[in-house]
Order: structure tokens, then C-alpha cells, then sequence
């Protein structure tokens, strides 16, 4: 008996429901409901039918409607969104109804007059992410709408939800203010960064501090907090904003509040610990930087003579955190990272310092020795993922400043590592940043992509992983979607390399928005005046503006930097995908003096 296939169609899709509905109910449930149905009969149902949209069913406070036309979805919302905050002007904010609203476009499979789907769970994840009177959509609600609506919508991220296999494209409409109580963004930065998702709690940790008499315990306090700093980095709905100057020091010389207000974060994490022998007692504190209120405070006291207890402090820190926050955590996995992972308290011992003087290496010797402890690890502990997807990390390091066109063991090994780690089941994400460069660097651009997807979701937190996914989708032709991940990496990280800086001005570049791309190339020379990509795409970018002679500042600079400069290696070293995007860029530097070298055809 052949199985009578399942029928599914197009549609875009719009959830809402009443924020604090059950508060609301609970404190005047007649006038909630005559409020509610109100505002249904006269706003929200012709609105809806206005827009020739069918409202599939209701749900206490909740209500799903279908669509033929993602525009007419959009248009919908918008003014269902913007009648409702006129018509609530007047109430007072504890008994004012508003709506939160996400529209996704996807397969539905209808069933009567209902309908079912992947489609339908994703536009309701959505509209868990909208603010009060705020409306979210999806990367395919974006794509298709385009500029057509005239509405600004902002990119959030790409969200991990509930029961929904791959990372969801979220974007806010940028009409909604920002809700009472946030903290304000510091002004004055020249590079635009993206929105953190509505709703989202927002974290910064400040790193413990040494309180003991013992200076030795510098490189404890800074384990602690860098251990911290990874398994939040990988948690689901949280947003962890970062420091990434050299053993944080920024953020060190920052009090709670300046770290508040440069990181525009709602949420500071600090603590300090005191050691007196085998004896440890962290102190923890949570605060809420608009209020200065303490979330949550503890004293944990720990026996340490086994090192494994360091890990144990960590995992009780961060699920505290998550506590105190109400952010909910998957089966408690991230904070079980790396100490699930060993059960050799010398392979974790050898694990440990490894991590540490990896992030805190000054020059190629502690590299090396950095190396050599994260390959015993291995040794000690042969099926434990993070030791491979660390070392991987530690040997990329090395390739990365290496020069050259000679075979590279340090990458062979980083690559032999990372797929080890993944065969293992990887648990850090580490991998997947290395891979994804390494397919780039090699023209195989579908595997670079599938590991940039994999390396943003793997490390939800983590600027890097968007960053990469920016300089991936850059390459493969995509440089406006590169924008926001370049601009969304600014934002989890303020305190940030030039990097950054320097990829968003290429995605700038490549959209064509040469007068962004300037100021973002700009920014990233201010960081760091001695690389010479940012310089290259503020000589290109001028000269499409006409600017010849900041042009040719910028063409000297690349030369008195590297001398031996060879547009013809460069070119060799950039993996478009479009012969085009590259003959474009290499025609604009040859014409500001930098072709020493004949570029191939």
C-alpha cells in the first residue's frame, strides 16, 4: 500500500500573544478579556482580513494567522503594532495591553482548516524573541521582503530555538524603542555594530579577582574566569558580550559600572577568590548594572587538592548563573563541558594548563609548550573531545603566523586534530572555525559554509564565529549578509581586535557602500596600524569615491609595511568564488601603484 503523501504548501505566518497576559488576567480578569475583545474586533481581525490574511486559530492570549503574501504579513503587523500603541497611549503601563509579534515564511501542512509544521513552530519561537510592541521576523521573511516596505529591520543573530534543528536568522524592526531600563549604549564608536535578539539577557564578566597575599594565584583567578567565559560562551538564549584585548585587561582596569556602559550589557558577573593552602572560597556576585541590585551573591568553599575541583567551581558558577538569570539551559549541557569530558585528573591537570598558556602565550616557545601539554592531555585521555579541539586551536594559532608557501605541519596537525575532535563528538566548536578557513582557503566554499553554520551554532556567543561566517559569505558572493554578521560579532565583543573592523569594512566593500567601508577600514587601522588588509580596502574604496589622494596615502602605507608587496600574491591568496569580485578589486588597487607584480589573468 503506497503511503498517500503528505501536502504542504507555502505560507507566511504570523503568532502574537499579549504580554504578561496571565499577571493582567490575574489582577482584573473581566476587564482583561472585554479589553482583549475590544481590541480584537475593532483592530486586530479587520486588520488582519484588511490584509487578506485568514486567523488560523486562537489561544487564551495567543492567536496564529496565515498569509498568501509575506508583504501583506509585514504590512500587517506593522500596523496592527503601531494602532495598538495609540489606542494603549492613555492606559497605564500595568494594565496596558501590548502584543509581541513573529512572522515566518515556510511550509505549512494544512489539516482542516488548521495547519501544522516547521513553519508554524518557528514563527511562534519568533514572537517569544519580540519585544513589547515589537515585531520579529525570519531570515526568509527578510530575504523576500527586501526593501520594499520601506521598514527597517535590524539583524539579531542567528538564534538557537526550541525543537528547531538549525539556527534561525532573527531581525527586529527597529521602530520599537528600546525597552525601559536598558542600560545605554556608549556613543562615539565609528563602526556600526547589530542589535543583541529582544529580550535577550545580556552579560558581561568582569575577571576574578587574586585576594590572596599570593601573586602566584594571578594565573588561578584568570583560569577561573576564562573557564567561566567558555561554557557560557555556548549557551543557548544568553548573550555573553566579550573582551578580547589580551588577557582582558581592558575589562580588568574597568569598574562594574564603566564595564556596564562600554559593554551595554544589563547583567555584570564578578568575584574574586582567596587561597590558604589546599583551601579556596570564591566569591560570586550577579549584578544588575541600570539598579546596581544585586541578582545573586554566594561564597563557594572548595578543598582543592584535587585540581578537577577548579572545574567543579566553574560548573556550580555558571549554573547559578543561569539560574539567577531564568535563562534556560538544554538539559544543563553547557556547564558540563570540558569536566564530563575527563576522567584523568592528570589528563585534566595537562588539559588545563595547556588552555591557559595557550590564551595567555606571549611568542611562538609558550605556544609550543602550550602544544605539548594539550598533546599529552591527549595522550592521558585518548577519547576526551576537548583536549583535540583545543590542541586544534593551539596549532592554527601557529599556522596563522606562519609565512610562506611551504607545506604547513602546524595546519596539517591542526586539521588532523579537528576532525578528530568532531569524530568524538566536539563540544567546544573550535573545530568548526578551523575547518571552515581551511575549506575557504581551498575553493571548496559548500564545506566552508556548512562549517561557518556549524561554528555559529556551536558558539552562539562567540565573535569569532560570526566574524568567519562574514568573511565566508564575503567570498562566496553574499557580502551585504556578511553586513550583519560582521556587525553582530561588533557587538558581542566592543572591546575588539581589528579584525572585526576589517571585515566589516570588506562586506562594506563588496555591497558597495564605500563611504561605510572607509570608516570601518579606518577603525581597524586605529586599532592596528601595522596589517596591511584594512589599508587595501581604503585605497580601493577611495578610489571608486574619487578620493586619489587618500587613495594613494593608503597604497603607500601598504608598501613602507610590506615592501615586497605583490598584487599578484594577494590576488593568488583571496578565494572569491566570482572571478569578477576579485578582477574588480585587484583593477582598483593596480590603478592607485600597487602592481609591482603582473596579476595572472
Amino acid at each position: 500500500m503506497v503511503e498517500e503523501r503528505v501536502k504542504r504548501r507555502l505560507a507566511a505566518i504570523l503568532a502574537a500573544d499579549v504580554v504578561g497576559y496571565s499577571r493582567l488576567m490575574g489582577e482584573d480578569e473581566a476587564g482583561t478579556l472585554a479589553a482583549l475583545k475590544e481590541h480584537r474586533a475593532a483592530l486586530i481581525d479587520p486588520t488582519i482580513a484588511g490584509h487578506n490574511g485568514r486567523i488560523v486559530k486562537l489561544m487564551g492570549d495567543g492567536m496564529l494567522a496565515e498569509f498568501a503574501s509575506v508583504v501583506d504579513a509585514v504590512q500587517c503587523a506593522m500596523e496592527i503594532q503601531r494602532e495598538m500603541a495609540g489606542r494603549t497611549a492613555e492606559v497605564s503601563q500595568d494594565r496596558r495591553i501590548e502584543l509581541r509579534i513573529g512572522i515566518n515564511l515556510g511550509d505549512v501542512i494544512p489539516d482542516g482548516g488548521d495547519i501544522y509544521g516547521e513553519g508554524v513552530n518557528v514563527a511562534a519561537r519568533l514572537e517569544s524573541l519580540a519585544e513589547p510592541g515589537g515585531i520579529c521576523i525570519s531570515g526568509t521573511v527578510h530575504d523576500a521582503i527586501g526593501k520594499r516596505l520601506g521598514a527597517g529591520f535590524e539583524f539579531s543573530g542567528e538564534q538557537n530555538v526550541k525543537n528547531i534543528e538549525k539556527p534561525v536568522r532573527v531581525y527586529r524592526l527597529l521602530e520599537r524603542h528600546t525597552s525601559p531600563g536598558a542600560p545605554p549604549r556608549e556613543p562615539g564608536t565609528s563602526v556600526p555594530s547589530a542589535p543583541l535578539p529582544p529580550g535577550t539577557p545580556s552579560l558581561a564578566v568582569k575577571p576574578f579577582q587574586n585576594l590572596s597575599a599570593d601573586p602566584d594565584q594571578d594565573q588561578f583567578a584568570d583560569a577561573l574566569t576564562n573557564g567561566i567565559i567558555v561554557a557560557l560562551t555556548r549557551m543557548p538564549d544568553l548573550a555573553l558580550i566579550g573582551d578580547e584585548s589580551p588577557s582582558l585587561h581592558r575589562s580588568k582596569e574597568m569598574t562594574v559600572e564603566e564595564l556596564g556602559r562600554k559593554f551595554d550589557v544589563r547583567y555584570v558577573l564578578k568575584g574574586g577568590l582567596r587561597k590558604l593552602g589546599d583551601k579556596i572560597r570564591v566569591n560570586v556576585e550577579l549584578m544588575e548594572v541600570s539598579t546596581g541590585r544585586h541578582i545573586w551573591a554566594e561564597n563557594l568553599d572548595r578543598d582543592l587538592r584535587d585540581l578537577g575541583d577548579l572545574f567543579a567551581i566553574q560548573d556550580e558558577i555558571t549554573a547559578e548563573i543561569v539560574t539567577a538569570m531564568h535563562v534556560k539551559l538544554l538539559g544543563g549541557y553547557a556547564v558540563r563541558l570540558v569536566r564530563s569530558a575527563f576522567h584523568n585528573p592528570t589528563a585534566l591537570q595537562s588539559y588545563y594548563n595547556g588552555e591557559v598558556l595557550m590564551w595567555n602565550s606571549k611568542n611562538q616557545f609558550e605556544l609550543r609548550e602550550a602544544q605539548h601539554l594539550l598533546e599529552e592531555a591527549i595522550r592521558l585521555e585518548p577519547t576526551s573531545s576537548p583536549g583535540y579541539a583545543t590542541a586544534a586551536l593551539a596549532y592554527w594559532i601557529e599556522a596563522l603566523s606562519e609565512q610562506g608557501d611551504t607545506p604547513s605541519p602546524a595546519l596539517d596537525r591542526a586539521i588532523e586534530l579537528a576532525q578528530e575532535a568532531i569524530r568524538l563528538n566536539d563540544v567546544t566548536g573550535y573545530p568548526h572555525l578551523i575547518l571552515a578557513q581551511v575549506h575557504l582557503s581551498r575553493r571548496e566554499f559548500g564545506d566552508a559554509r556548512t562549517e561557518a553554520d556549524l561554528a555559529v551554532s556551536a558558539r552562539p556567543s562567540c565573535p569569532a564565529a560570526y566574524s568567519l561566517k562574514a568573511s565566508v559569505l564575503i567570498y562566496l558572493g553574499h557580502p551585504s549578509d556578511a553586513i550583519e554578521h560582521a556587525q553582530y560579532a561588533l557587538r558581542l565583543t566592543p572591546v575588539h581586535p581589528p579584525m572585526h573592523s576589517a571585515i566589516l569594512a570588506t562586506a562594506f566593500y563588496g555591497s558597495e557602500r564605500f563611504e561605510e567601508a572607509v570608516t570601518a577600514a579606518k577603525t581597524a587601522i586605529e586599532l592596528d596600524d601595522s596589517r596591511v588588509d584594512p589599508y587595501l580596502i581604503l585605497a580601493a574604496s577611495s578610489v571608486v569615491m574619487n578620493h586619489s589622494e587618500e587613495a594613494r596615502w593608503a597604497a603607500q602605507k601598504v608598501l613602507k609595511l610590506k615592501p615586497e608587496f605583490s598584487l599578484a600574491q594577494f590576488a593568488d591568496s583571496q578565494p572569491y568564488k566570482e572571478q569578477r569580485d576579485l578582477d574588480c578589486l585587484i583593477g582598483q588597487l593596480k590603478s592607485v601603484g600597487l602592481e609591482q607584480a603582473v596579476c595572472p589573468p
